[in-house]
């Protein structure tokens, strides 16, 4: 069981750009390859940080790669923490603008599977996998399934354009497109 690792700041969002423009290259020359998907970055990106991140066998995709566990999943919001993951909701209303035909990726990797917030431990099972999910999946779960809304409390007054709040969604409601047994 993996304990909690030193987390660098999720509010520094220029740092967290860089880790996931690192992210996206090893998982296209390193995970796809691996797992039957043919996929490249999305070649406007060298123009145009904001676009989005791949092309996935032909298809317009966005790659969110998390690998902290949001822990009190369950407690807070009714979801299994080991499925839990955000999703902001500021790139769903850009994606609505912008990329209405776009498939999300996540690739979930957890490094820490144990967390102890305001004196309770919360656990998680470990995780790795790759889950897809088309823009109008993830709309129809927000709808339907009532995907709960959660408001960053530390970025209420942001100014670096980090996400204010997220929807909670469950893995189990996309498509498995590999996971590690």
């Amino acid at each position: 069981m993996s304990q909690d690792n030193e987390l660098h700041d999720t509010e520094d969002k220029d740092w967290w750009v860089i880790h996931g423009a690192d992210r996206e290259k090893t998982f296209v020359n390193e995970l796809c390859p691996k797992i039957g998907l043919q996929a490249m970055i999305n070649p406007e990106k060298a123009n145009n940080p904001y676009t989005f991140d791949l092309v996935v066998d032909g298809n317009k995709a966005d790659l969110k790669c998390q690998e902290t566990p949001f822990f009190v999943a369950g407690t807070k919001y009714g979801i299994n923490a080991k499925y839990a993951v955000t999703f902001n909701k500021k790139d769903l209303v850009r994606y609505q603008n912008l990329y209405p035909d776009i498939e999300i990726y996540f690739w979930i990797n957890w490094q820490t599977t144990e967390k102890k917030i305001y004196n309770k431990v919360y656990q998680v099972e470990p995780l790795t996998g790759v889950w897809k999910a088309s823009l109008s999946r993830i709309e129809e779960c927000i709808e339907e399934k009532g995907a709960s809304l959660h408001r960053y409390k530390r970025r209420v007054n942001d100014r670096d354009g980090n996400a204010r709040e997220s929807y909670l969604l469950d893995l189990r409601w996309f498509e498995c497109v590999w996971a590690k047994a």
